[in-house]
């Protein structure tokens, strides 16, 4: 036998100074009622003021506070089993990690904050399963599709900018290996989430376009920066800022935050597009996200323990009511 509120089982402890009351209430009584009659006359009276009554009336009361607090508990033995049908999305949050998401018109920079977007949008889902790919000039999967949210949000905070190797923006390869990562779920709701600042070097992304018309995938676009754009920081190797980066002619590049592509992905996708430096913006993405039509996932047996209160809350109430009817007169029987 189990508790589903075991603490309430401290509750157990008020019976014993309840006890000691009964006890102390009892020899009070029989103190005050020898000041007024003598033992024999109280033989006589037709009023039970012995233990034989007092404690019994007090046992049953006690009894009654014990099995309410055993109910309290919730006690359970016992199992069922259940049919447990989870409906969710399959979501694919594509982050870009190229060096100019190191730009720092969004404090602290354009990453960090896209970063904490993430986390902030999977604080808000229940049963989705959700995963992540970061991509530069090329893609790979930070987190599979997973429904543990910490372990995801763990991996998701720890994302880094690209090294320079993998340096460029190719919109292309991120979606590609979202495709992928979809290919063996074809009977869930899929979601695209692009996070970039919107620079699309290769400008490849429409080759994607028939596959995710076709598996009827929605695709969400969130800038990330201003279109006044901002300087690219070159961090050294404690992430402080060592220089900045530069064209062929020695001029400090300026990153932009490209809306056009952005909002012609979101509207070929069948979704939206949103700018993460409006708060109103990113409020009404989560609430889509929310609301958006959930399909069936999985579906588990679940075994849930049997709840069995009803029957200590049964004894209590038996004992609470003999307690009560039961007469304090003394009874007599008369031979017939």
């Amino acid at each position: 036998m189990t508790f589903a509120n075991p603490a309430v089982l401290f509750l157990l402890l008020l019976l014993i100074p309840f006890t000691l009351l009964v006890v102390w209430n009892y020899r009070k009584k029989k103190r005050i009622l020898h000041d007024f009659i003598s033992l024999e006359a109280e033989a006589r009276s037709v009023v039970r003021s012995g233990r034989e009554m007092d404690f019994f009336k007090a046992a049953l009361l006690l009894a009654s506070f014990f099995f309410l607090i055993l109910a309290l508990a919730r006690p359970q033995w016992g199992e069922r089993f259940e049919s447990l049908d989870i409906r969710g999305l399959e979501i694919v949050f594509l982050l870009d990690t190229s060096t100019s998401m190191n730009a720092e018109d969004l404090q602290p920079s354009r990453l960090e904050v896209a970063k904490n977007l993430i986390a902030t949008i999977v604080d808000a889902l229940r049963t989705d399963m959700v995963s992540q790919v970061n991509f530069a000039a090329t893609a790979y999967v930070q987190c599979p599709l997973t429904l543990d949210y910490e372990a995801f949000k763990l991996l998701a905070l720890a994302s880094a900018a690209s090294p320079k190797e993998e340096q460029g923006t190719d919109f292309a390869a991120g979606l590609a290996l979202a495709l992928r990562m979809f290919k063996n779920s074809p009977t869930s709701q899929k979601v695209i989430v692009l996070i970039t600042d919107g620079e699309d070097q290769e400008n490849k992304w429409s080759a994607s376009l028939p596959e995710l018309q076709k598996q009827k995938i929605a695709v969400f676009t969130v800038g990330i920066g201003s279109p006044g754009g901002a300087p690219i920081p070159i961090l050294d190797e404690n992430g402080k800022t060592a220089d900045w980066k530069k064209d062929s002619r020695g001029g400090i590049v300026k990153s932009q935050l490209d809306e056009t592509t952005l909002i012609r992905i979101a509207s070929a996708g069948a979704g939206q597009y949103f700018r993460l430096s409006a708060a109103a913006g990113i409020t009404s993405f989560i609430r889509i996200l929310r609301d958006y039509e959930r399909r069936l996932l999985a579906r588990k047996v679940k075994s849930r323990k049997i709840d069995r209160f009803a029957y200590p809350l049964l004894l209590a109430v038996f004992f609470l009511v003999g307690e009560m009817v039961i007469s304090e007169r003394k009874i007599t029987w008369r031979k017939s």
